[in-house]
C-alpha cells in the first residue's frame, strides 16, 4: 500500500492547515549535487520542487525544504479571506487510461487507495481557499526564512472576481504588490484551476486577458520574476497564450489538472456541493499529457525566442518520471500529488541525478 500521507485526505483542509503536515519520520541528509541549477539570479541545489497545491503555510514549506525539495511554491493567496470547499477535497480515482485534452469533461470513477505510487491518481477540489492577508503576509515572511541558501520559494497568487474595490485584473496586481511587500522572491499567477466556479480558474485559455493580468502584475512587482501556471491547450492556442504573455513573464508552469466529472461506483457525485461534479484530476493519470505539455512549451519557447524557465508539473510520481520531465526540457521537475505521500521522493530523484 502507499505510505500514510503528509496531507491527510480523510481530514478537512482546515485540519491539515492547522495541524499538518503529518510527518513523524527522520529528515534525510541533504543530497548535494555537484552542479547548481540557475533560477533567475539565484542558484539552487537541484531542479526538484513542489508546486503550490500541498504547501498552504510556513510549516509545510519548512518541512518540504527539510525533505530535500529545493524549489517550493507557497499555496495561492488572495486579497481577502476565502473559504475552502467542504471536505472531502481529495478522492482516489481510477486509472483506466492516460487522460488527454480530448478527455476533458468526461467521466471518472473513484476507487480505494492504490497499492503503489505509480498508480496513484486523485481528484483535487479545494476552490483556492485563502487566509486573510493579515495572516498570510507574515507567514510568507516566515516561510521564506526557512529556505536554505541554495533553496528558493515562490509565492502563488490569485485575483478574485466580483470585488467592489477592484476588478479581477486589478486584484491580481494588488495581491502581487502585497507578496512583494512581504519579501517574496517570485510570484506565480494561478491561471488554471478547474475547482472554482467564478471564472478565475480558466484564465489560461484566454491569450488577451491573461496577458493583461501579467502586465498589471509585472508593473506591480518590477524586477521580481513572474510565472504563469497554465493548463494543457492545443499547440497553436498554447503558443498564442505564451506569445501574448511573453513580454511580462519569466516562467511557465504546467499543467495543473485535467477537469473531469467524478462519481462513485453507484453513480452519485463523489464530492459534495453544487458545482463540484467536475473537479481537477492529478497524479499518475495525467503523466503523459503533462510530459507532452512540457515538450510543447520547449518548442514554443524556441520558436518565440523566449528565455523563460519551464516548471514541469503533473503526473510525476516516481524518480524516473522526474528525470523524463527534465530530459524533455523542463528546467524544474515539480511534483504535488506524489509529494503528499512519498516523503523520500526528492532524495530519490537527487540520487538519480547524481548517477
Amino acid at each position: 500500500m502507499i505510505p500514510p500521507g503528509l496531507y491527510d485526505v480523510d481530514r478537512s483542509f482546515e485540519d491539515n492547515y492547522n495541524e499538518g503536515p503529518f510527518y513523524n519520520g527522520d529528515f534525510p541528509d541533504r543530497i548535494i549535487l555537484p552542479q547548481k541549477t540557475k533560477i533567475w539570479d539565484s542558484e539552487v541545489n537541484s531542479p526538484v520542487g513542489v508546486p503550490a497545491g500541498p504547501l498552504p503555510n510556513s510549516r509545510w514549506i519548512e518541512t518540504y525544504f527539510r525533505l530535500g525539495y529545493d524549489v517550493l511554491v507557497y499555496k495561492n493567496v488572495r486579497s481577502l479571506e476565502y473559504p475552502c470547499h467542504p471536505a472531502p477535497n481529495c478522492r482516489f480515482v481510477e486509472e483506466s487510461k492516460q487522460l488527454f485534452y480530448e478527455d476533458i469533461g468526461g467521466g471518472l470513477l473513484t476507487r480505494d487507495a492504490p497499492d503503489d505510487m505509480k498508480h496513484l491518481s486523485i481528484t483535487n477540489s479545494f476552490g483556492v481557499p485563502s487566509v486573510p492577508p493579515s495572516v498570510w503576509m507574515g507567514d510568507v515572511e516566515k516561510a521564506l526564512s526557512s529556505a536554505g541558501k541554495d533553496q528558493f520559494m515562490i509565492t502563488g497568487i490569485l485575483g478574485t472576481p466580483g470585488l467592489e474595490e477592484r476588478d479581477m485584473i486589478e486584484d491580481f496586481g494588488y495581491v502581487a504588490s502585497m507578496a512583494k511587500e512581504c519579501g517574496s522572491k517570485a510570484v506565480e499567477l494561478n491561471f488554471s484551476c478547474p475547482n472554482v466556479c467564478t471564472g478565475e480558474g480558466s484564465i489560461y485559455a484566454d491569450p488577451e486577458n491573461s496577458a493583461r493580468i501579467s502586465k498589471v502584475v509585472k508593473e506591480a512587482v518590477g524586477n521580481m520574476p513572474v510565472i504563469i501556471k497554465i493548463g494543457y491547450l492545443p499547440y497553436e492556442q498554447l503558443k498564442a497564450v505564451i506569445e501574448q504573455n511573453l513580454p511580462y513573464i519569466d516562467g511557465v508552469a504546467g499543467i495543473n489538472t485535467i477537469p473531469m466529472k467524478v462519481r462513485d461506483a453507484d453513480g452519485t457525485q463523489a464530492l459534495p456541493g453544487e458545482g463540484r461534479l467536475q473537479s481537477g484530476i492529478c497524479g499518475s493519470v495525467i503523466r503523459d499529457v503533462s510530459q507532452l505539455f512540457t515538450k510543447d512549451v520547449v518548442k514554443i519557447r524556441k520558436e518565440l525566442g523566449g528565455d523563460f524557465l519551464i516548471f514541469g508539473t503533473g503526473g510525476i510520481m516516481e524518480a524516473d518520471d522526474a528525470i523524463a520531465r527534465l530530459e524533455a526540457g523542463a528546467d524544474f521537475a515539480m511534483m504535488g500529488t506524489a509529494a503528499m505521500w512519498d516523503a523520500e521522493l526528492a532524495v530519490k530523484i537527487q540520487k538519480k541525478l547524481l548517477s
